[in-house]
């Protein structure tokens, strides 16, 4: 099974498997290596750079690779991490039941608990020959015991649509202000093609608002800091249901002031 390593905007943190020539011998193939790459950038709204807080949109960026297989390893878990001081107002804003939107689909929810949009791409090799483009909606989710949950619908060209919730929890007590966990499900395409696998993953969560007794509430509320401002975390991804790979998040916000 190919082993993932990890990787952050073109640069690498772990050895390199390479192919060694050696005289009179013939040269050994470079073994499978899976890489990943995450990105989050926050944008606050323009009527917000020079307060102190203001709503937040979040764009979630993920890239799978594999240049030595025809795929790469399957995704079947993520746990992604965010820095302190935002906060997720969730619990102000309409919620989607996960199983009513699998068996009736978007009509089943209020439609103001869409909360962002975006797109994912997958392969599987070598019965699906072209890549599987998927429109990928998310939902402000039920809670799931006292945590929110963030709801994401995938609606691929070929299969079956997919419902993965996911939940946040409060990074109490660690260095990260909130944690969301994520199950992904065998992703199927055609009879006796094998489970997809996870290429691309961007989609973003939007700076959506409610009213409540006369102040407006963010979705995401967030500290407002110098254009630019980046935090380097850390999150972890599972493969194939046992391979489970650190990954380092660049988390950059955009559209503050410009600070010296």
């Amino acid at each position: 099974m190919p082993m993932p390593r990890r990787r952050v905007r073109g640069f690498c943190v772990c050895a390199a498997s390479m192919a060694v020539a050696v005289p009179a011998a013939p040269a050994v193939p470079a073994q499978a290596v899976t890489t990943q790459e995450v990105e989050f950038t926050g944008r606050y709204a323009k009527r917000d750079r020079n307060k102190q807080r203001g709503g937040l949109s979040l764009r979630t960026t993920i890239r799978i690779t594999d240049n030595a297989a025809p795929a790469p390893a399957q995704l079947t878990h993520t746990t992604l991490r965010f820095p302190k001081g935002a906060v997720l107002n969730a619990r102000f804003f309409p919620k989607c039941d996960p199983a009513k939107l699998r068996a009736r689909g978007p009509r089943a929810c209020p439609s103001r608990s869409k909360i962002g949009s975006g797109r994912a791409i997958g392969l599987a090799p070598p019965i699906v020959t072209d890549p599987v483009n998927t429109k990928v909606t998310l939902f402000n989710g039920t809670l799931q015991g006292r945590n929110p949950s963030i709801i994401i619908y995938a609606i691929p060209d070929l299969g079956p649509v997919m419902t993965l919730p996911g939940v946040l929890r409060s990074g109490r007590g660690t260095p990260y202000g909130y944690v969301l966990d994520t199950p992904v499900p065998p992703i199927k395409t055609l009879p006796n093609a094998p489970d997809a696998s996870v290429t691309l993953f961007d989609a973003t969560t939007r700076d959506v608002t409610v009213r409540r007794r006369g102040r407006t509430i963010h979705y995401i509320d967030s500290p407002v800091l110098c254009d630019g401002t980046f935090f380097m975390l850390d999150g972890q991804f599972t493969y194939q249901e046992t391979t489970k790979v650190d990954v380092l998040e660049r988390f950059t916000l955009r559209g503050g002031p410009r600070c010296p």
